[in-house]
């Protein structure tokens, strides 16, 4: 018996190993052959996310069948809250229903929680709050969340209600912005006939220079107020570029914090998906700015952009890296750079964006937005994806849906929001469901369209 055992040991044993040896092969082969693929020997396919921006719960079927995974809802503060404390509940049930359709044909759902769409009651409350031009003129189709703690304070319980009546978590991702197109911008100038450019750090909180409880803690008092762009002394003295530019990298500073404070207010809510700030366009370069800053901030080439903070080389260097904060180029295939809308390229590395030499910005300035917002996010290691900027801005053509193919793999996009799902059903060039289907087929498939 046990010269018997001692026999069944060691067959077992010698079972065993052939086992592990076997289960160790299999585990090596199965690691090679999903690790490989023509065009990148070394490192996973890529699968990536589809969807459509302004999804109708009508097509949501259609949409999942031809390889979207991805809804886009769009939640309006003013229909949400049309009075103080109020909450229209038959509103809150349209988008429950919404969201029960998209999820029950298998979608996530990114969301715009309406910040963009701030009640009239908020502009009665706080008329001094508003965003303020150095004319006087003000924008109300945004709320200031950049230099009035009242209206962040407002905005904090706004989400807060959204949280209790529909539940964040139930988005997959929430869009994060602060003009009035819910980008990371400033508003765009006020119509005026004294000039195209409006700086909108004028309100009273933004111009007070020491303390003011009104005025975001974060946000550290105005350097210099009562300046305003143009002017070359200030109380007395001579104000030179050193001062432009140390009172513009304030005004910039702003703008960044307004997106930090959101992504916290989500954060302390407990929202675990992902947050999008929004990137429209390429902005300005750094040569813009030197000119800019050398006028006194007054009319130039990019002024417009200078105004709006659109200075993305500086601007998405303050986002703070909280959990899964993301960046969303907004501009596939907006017509930009020559030739129009290339794609990235690998040498597009030897490029840093803060430090351009002459010749390397002659250079950039040729690329497309979303080749100029990747090299962007991947210097500051920010995860980016991408939207078509839409017919609005530039019209579709046949070929568009593969050219944002091509943009979303060179530029090593996580995916792609087409704007906008109706433009996939009502004849618009290059722009059919059947498109969609073909450019999401490739790009899974590890081809390029």
């Amino acid at each position: 018996m046990t010269g018997a055992h001692r026999s069944g040991g060691a067959g077992r044993r010698r079972h065993v190993r052939w086992w592990i040896l076997c289960t160790v092969v299999a585990v090596v082969i199965a690691a090679a052959v999903s690790f490989s693929r023509p065009d990148a020997p070394t490192g996973p396919r890529k699968q990536y996310f589809f969807g459509t921006l302004q999804t109708s719960p009508r097509t949501a079927r259609a949409d999942e069948a031809r390889g979207m995974r991805v809804a886009h809802l769009t939640v309006q503060w003013d229909r949400f809250a049309p009075a103080p404390g109020r909450v229209d509940r038959r509103y809150v049930a349209s988008l429950e229903r919404e969201l029960r359709m998209f999820r029950a044909e298998g979608l996530r759902v990114e969301a715009g929680v309406g910040l963009n769409t701030p009640p009239s009651w908020l502009l009665d409350r706080y008329p001094e709050d508003s965003f303020t031009d150095q004319r006087g003129a003000r924008f109300t189709s945004s709320p200031n969340l950049v230099f009035s703690q009242e209206i962040r304070n407002e905005v904090a319980g706004y989400l807060r209600q959204l949280d209790g009546a529909i539940g964040l978590d139930n988005f997959w991702a929430i869009r994060v912005g602060v003009n009035d197109t819910g980008e990371f911008a400033y508003p765009p100038p006020a119509a005026s006939d004294r000039g195209p450019l409006s700086y909108w750090a004028y309100d009273r909180h933004a111009q007070a220079g020491g303390a003011d409880p009104g005025r975001p803690p974060t946000i550290p008092p105005n350097p210099y107020p009562g300046w305003r762009p143009g002017q070359r002394t200030h109380d007395g003295a001579a104000f030179g570029t050193r001062e432009v530019s140390r009172w513009y990298e304030w005004y910039l500073g702003a703008l960044a914090d307004a997106v930090n404070w959101q992504t916290g207010q989500y954060e302390a809510l407990g929202y675990r998906g992902h947050l999008l700030v929004l990137i429209p366009g390429a902005g300005f370069h750094p040569g813009d700015l030197s000119a800019a800053v050398d006028g006194h901030l007054r009319n130039t080439a990019a002024g417009g952009l200078i105004s709006r903070g659109a200075g993305f080389f500086r601007t998405v260097a303050l986002i703070q890296h909280r959990r899964d904060v993301q960046l969303v180029s907004t501009a596939l295939v907006d017509g930009s750079g020559t030739p129009r809308d290339n794609a990235c390229r690998p040498s597009d590395t030897n490029v840093t964006p803060d430090a351009l030499t002459p010749a390397q910005e002659a250079r950039v300035r040729a690329w497309s937005s979303v080749r100029w917002i990747a090299r962007i996010a991947a210097r500051e290691g920010f995860p980016l994806s991408g939207e078509s900027a839409g017919p609005h801005v530039a019209a579709y053509y046949p070929g568009v849906m593969n050219r944002a193919g091509r943009q979303l793999k060179s530029c090593g996009l996580m995916g792609l929001m087409w704007a906008f799902d109706h433009n996939l059903y009502d004849g618009t060039p290059g722009s059919s469901l059947g498109d969609y289907a073909s450019v999401i087929a490739k790009l899974q498939k590890g081809d390029t369209p």
